[in-house]
């Protein structure tokens, strides 16, 4: 594994959102490299009453270059998220990132609807972009304890020990 960056990013975009944004609950796992050349860390979540947000961040940044290099959606990792209480989650992957290309970039992905206050049990889980298979080991699953339980990480991948 990489050495994970502090979460500098992360943290620049919730000061300049304002004090009502803040990760509910904080982690920092390296998620390894779902798209070609960047790896995604995991920042952590933000549980809003609209809908749950991941918090992660390139690393590196995604630069401008690359989407003519590499295509348009290059980048596009996916996500699905399920909960011990069977709550319907949608599958859009809707976000956005910070176009921006320097050592880390922050990114949010929503979960596709809010966790229910009852649910003590949280799985998000991961695809790399399409087309993309890493050559290492990378997180497919995260197991969250809610609301202040432990992360556990699940690897995929030629190397996942």
């Amino acid at each position: 594994m990489i050495r994970i960056p502090p979460r500098t990013a992360t943290d620049d975009y919730l000061a300049r959102m304002g004090e009502k944004r803040r990760l509910d609950l904080a982690f920092d796992i390296d998620l390894g490299e779902l798209a070609e050349g960047h790896r995604v860390v995991a920042r952590g979540l933000e549980l809003l009453d609209g809908g749950a947000v991941l918090h992660y961040e390139f690393v590196p940044g995604i630069r401008p270059h690359e989407t003519e290099a590499k295509g348009p959606f290059f980048w596009y990792w996916m996500l699905s998220a399920e909960d011990d209480l069977d709550t319907p989650y949608r599958d859009d992957n809707l976000g956005a990132f910070d176009p921006e290309g320097k050592a880390a970039a922050h990114g949010v992905r929503q979960l596709g609807g809010p966790v229910p206050g009852a649910a003590r049990r949280l799985r998000v889980s991961f695809r790399p972009a399409e087309g993309w298979a890493p050559t290492g080991s990378w997180c497919s699953q995260l197991e969250i304890a809610l609301p202040d339980g432990p992360v556990e990480q699940v690897w995929s991948g030629p190397d996942a020990g």
